[in-house]
């Protein structure tokens, strides 16, 4: 009986330390989780005053931040491209305004209600605007060559002369 005895205190002994140290353990997780939910805050505002900063178009920080800068851009640019590949395998577009993934078709985002310009329409706009700097261009061309050609005759006449 007394073996009996010893073994109950000695289980109960170590029920206490195993809840004991389970406590401190829970403790000590609820404290690292409060310091991870400050960091993750303090790295939102980095990223928020890095945000803010490269939209300002400040040309101090465009100087000192330039490789970060040409990053973001490259990016940014990669995003475009990749969202282009998305909407042709999956039939969808990514609203302007909030960027949630619609309908190809649909004509205002049922997120946020943003009127949704198809791409058709701007690509007839851009195809205009495209022909119209393509004849203006042309044109100069053209000219260019018809003044070279008279340069061109008008110095043979001297030589001639």
């Amino acid at each position: 009986m007394a073996f009996l005895n010893e073994l109950t205190r000695g289980l109960k002994a170590t029920g206490q330390t195993v809840a004991q140290k389970t406590k401190e353990i829970g403790e000590a997780v609820q404290v690292k989780s409060q310091i991870n939910t400050e960091k993750e805050t303090i790295t939102r505002l980095y990223a928020s005053i890095g945000k803010q900063m490269f939209e300002s178009g400040c040309e101090e920080a465009e100087k000192k931040f330039f490789t970060e800068f040409a990053s973001i851009r490259k990016a940014m640019n990669k995003i475009t491209e990749l969202e282009a590949t998305l909407t042709d395998l999956d039939g969808c577009i990514s609203c302007p305004e909030c960027g949630t993934r619609i309908d190809k078709i649909s004509n205002f985002c049922m997120k946020c209600g943003a009127a949704i310009e198809h791409k058709a329409k701007a690509d007839e706009a851009v195809v205009e605007d495209m022909t119209e700097a393509e004849t203006a261009e042309e044109t100069v061309e053209v000219e260019a060559e018809v003044q070279m050609e008279e340069a061109e005759a008008a110095v043979e006449t001297e030589a001639e002369i």
